[in-house]
């Protein structure tokens, strides 16, 4: 599959809300993943771990509102902007702007950075997933 195939099918399966087979099939274990202002989270198993946990922390279900996919098919890199509001335990009512720029190596993101930009005075800049 090419990496555009790649990331429908991962789009898809993450709105299926399955997050272990998300990390088992589209990241590779040595993947990095950065957050703005959070310290970079290293391995597959590291970031599956924390995004488990955001997840479990939801009050409700969030809402996501796609706006915007972009593709770089020479160096490989995948971009998506979304809206992302919800209610979190440990965060609490958050709406914010979020960019993901994901790179692919053999099918599999390698390297994705999250840019957050808040939309509510109240949003905590390390409440992210």
């Amino acid at each position: 599959m090419n990496m555009r195939a790649n990331f429908e099918s991962l789009t898809t399966l993450m709105r299926s809300g399955d997050n272990e087979e998300c990390w088992q099939k589209y990241y590779s274990e040595d993947v990095v993943r950065r957050y703005t202002n959070v310290k970079p989270w290293v391995g597959r198993e590291t970031c599956r771990q924390r995004v488990q946990e955001f997840l479990d922390g939801l009050t409700s279900t969030p809402r996501v509102e796609w706006k915007t996919v972009a593709f770089d098919d020479d160096n490989q890199v995948s971009i998506f902007e979304i809206y992302h509001e919800f209610s979190h335990k440990a965060y609490g009512d958050i709406r914010q702007t979020e960019v993901h720029v994901q790179r692919w190596r053999d099918g599999k993101i390698y390297d994705e950075s999250i840019y957050l930009m808040p939309l509510n005075e109240e949003a905590d800049s390390e409440a992210c997933s």
